[in-house]
């Protein structure tokens, strides 16, 4: 039986109150909230309210605002 990596599952959602435990096993806590993640598409600082979504691509944390174009732009990657 083939194990699963916790770092590869994919989550639906994430409630507020475990996004910063998440963000620091990820190893990016501090520059999350020094401001220092943009949006993949608009560069816009990601902030707890504008956040959208998150993932990892090709071993780097990719972050999505939750503007209606950068959204689109997410879902049609996706």
């Amino acid at each position: 039986m083939k194990e699963k990596n916790p770092k590869k599952e994919e989550l639906d959602f994430i409630y507020d109150e475990d996004l910063m435990p998440v963000l620091e096993k990820l190893g990016v806590k501090t520059n999350f909230t020094e401001g220092n993640i943009k949006c993949l598409f608009c560069n816009e600082v990601i902030t707890l309210e504008n956040l959208y979504s998150f993932f990892i691509d090709e071993g780097k944390l990719k972050m999505i605002c939750d503007k209606e174009d950068c959204i689109k732009q997410f879902k049609a990657k996706g």
